[in-house]
């Protein structure tokens, strides 16, 4: 019989690195000195010896939603295209709440227990701050939480996108022309940050920016570009929390509410990337028992797999990530037959909101190339991971 990568039946085998360099998840007891049953080991042994593989239509619309999430900006405060996207593609019986921040939520049943997953809409990106009197257009990022040192460079040179209040606008990043260089005095002989960014429209004044919709502070990302890879892969900006957007729209498009036991609150957060300022206004607002974070793996974490199922954070530490939930994911994971991989996540993300007053859990869809326009998804995993959660949302807690 074919084993789970990384699984080990014994009940105190904790991590087992299948493969250099990435840890792979292991059920553990919930507390050092209690045997598990043999006959639950034995079933989770045979539970998990093949992956339950997606069914196509589950894959394709994984893919379908991922892509739509993706096709749109969603600069930190400036969510509103990413929330309409959201709201199109969930049931007609989901009836949203949105605050003055920005947050979506959505709430089924009543009591407790109390179950809060969350996954952000926000993207790093930039607002304009000024025209100059050529018509170039100049910007300054949007973001608190530390990025890829390269995050700016990949900017430069490159299409981007206006979300101009009359209509998204669209334009380019200004290269300087090696050709007007002195010497070995290049214009930009440092990392590129924010204020050595030029936008062109096309404008040749203030003037004509003006008259072509750009208004201060309006949103600029990076031109939306997603693209099919092999399998059942997809390549493009802002994958990482699109991802996880996906999934939990795919979860309420197939929640059974009368399985569910106590109350589930689905939300959509807003501002992560500006400390967490949504999170911060969810965990004030909702009194939960548990809470799941939907979010990727930070960039620079242990590496993960696209297609090798969600991953969830390693419980305890010093982040204080719950032992509890961890186990119930496991199982439930176990049952259905979905393998899981492990990383570190820290509490930069929304996760830092909750930690310190409930039980929280990080856990997401692995994503490749972290940080870049270029990141790597698997439409697979999202599906596995809306079907995990609704294993979770519609058991025994």
């Amino acid at each position: 019989m074919s084993r789970w990568p990384g699984y080990d039946p014994a009940p105190f085998g904790g991590l087992s690195p299948a493969r250099p360099g990435v840890e792979e998840f292991v059920p553990r007891p919930d507390r050092p000195g209690r045997r598990r049953p043999l006959a639950f080991t034995l079933a989770l042994a045979v539970s998990v010896s093949v992956w339950a593989t997606p069914r196509a239509d589950q894959g394709e619309d994984a893919r379908s939603l991922v892509r739509a999430l993706a096709s749109v900006g969603g600069v930190a405060g400036r969510e509103g295209q990413v929330r309409a996207a959201i709201r199109r593609a969930a049931p007609t019986w989901a009836s949203f709440q949105e605050d003055n921040l920005g947050n979506l939520t959505v709430s089924l049943g009543s009591g407790k227990p109390g179950l809060l997953l969350v996954a952000h809409m926000d993207e790093p990106g930039y607002v304009v701050t000024g025209v100059t009197d050529q018509g170039y257009l100049k910007l300054q990022l949007l973001a608190r939480l530390p990025l890829t040192p390269l995050f700016e460079q990949f900017h430069m040179g490159q299409p981007l996108l206006i979300q101009g209040r009359r209509g998204t606008i669209p334009a380019v990043s200004v290269v300087y022309s090696t050709h007007l260089w002195r010497g070995d005095a290049p214009p930009v002989d440092r990392p590129v940050h924010d204020e050595d960014l030029f936008v062109d429209i096309g404008a040749r004044s203030a003037t004509e920016a003006d008259a072509a919709g750009v208004a201060l502070l309006d949103p600029v990302v990076i031109a939306r570009r997603i693209v099919d890879l092999a399998g059942s892969k997809l390549a493009g900006p802002a994958m990482d929390n699109r991802a996880g957007c996906a999934a939990l729209v795919l979860l309420l498009q197939e929640l059974e509410p009368a399985k569910i036991h106590g109350t589930l609150t689905v939300a959509f957060s807003a501002q992560q990337l500006m400390g967490g300022r949504g999170a911060l206004r969810l965990a004030n607002r909702i009194e939960a028992d548990d809470v799941l974070v939907v979010d990727a793996p930070p960039a620079g974490a242990v590496r993960v797999t696209p297609g090798k199922g969600p991953v969830v954070a390693i419980p305890g530490g010093t982040e204080g990530f719950s032992q509890e939930i961890y186990n119930r994911v496991a199982e439930r994971a176990a049952r259905s037959r979905l393998p899981l991989q492990n990383a570190t996540y820290g509490t930069a993300g929304d996760q830092g909101a909750f930690v310190g007053r409930t039980r929280v859990l990080p856990i997401g869809v692995p994503v490749l190339y972290a940080g870049t326009p270029g990141e790597v998804v698997d439409a697979h995993d999202v599906a596995a991971l809306a079907s995990l959660l609704k294993a979770i949302a519609e058991g025994d807690r």
